[in-house]
């Protein structure tokens, strides 16, 4: 299987475990499902791509991350107080992404109702405004945010 087709099936079988459980009258849980996947996917590809680039030669160390429900960041060693913080919002069912002291770095997520009121989907921003869909870009953002903690950047 290649990168691609796995990526691929992870969203169709999420896709498929979040439509036979989501009930269409309920706008509000619809939304909670979704931020609680937010929470998670977003968890899952700050740790994949950290341990991919900690895994390349000369590169070990070279990024931590701390989940809690307290408050999440990403950071290089020895540098805990800087880097990233990400803050999830369950009220507004959002997580912001922002760079600590010189690193320039800021994206809003937000869980958004699709037009059928049935689903959800991702909207992001670099500003907090009108948000476009991501629905399988977090990745890109997720690089873009190392990218940044490193320096490199736009």
């Amino acid at each position: 299987m290649s990168e691609r087709s796995k990526k691929l099936a992870h969203h169709i079988r999420r896709a498929k475990e979040y439509q036979s459980t989501t009930v269409p009258d309920n706008h509000d849980d619809v939304l909670d499902k979704g931020f609680a996947f937010l929470k998670i996917d977003l968890e899952r590809e700050f740790h994949n791509q950290i341990s991919d680039v900690n895994h390349e030669p000369s590169c070990a160390g070279t990024f931590c991350c701390a989940f809690t429900d307290k408050g999440s960041r990403v950071f290089k060693p020895g540098q805990e107080n800087r880097g990233l913080t990400i803050d999830f919002n369950p009220n507004e069912r959002t997580a912001e992404i922002r760079g600590t002291e010189l690193i320039n770095f800021y994206y809003l997520i937000q869980v958004k109702l699709a037009k059928d009121e049935t689903k959800c989907f991702y909207g992001g921003g670099r500003v907090n405004g009108e948000l476009a869909p991501i629905s399988h870009k977090l990745d890109s953002i997720v690089e873009e945010a190392l990218f940044a903690l490193l320096g490199i950047g736009p």
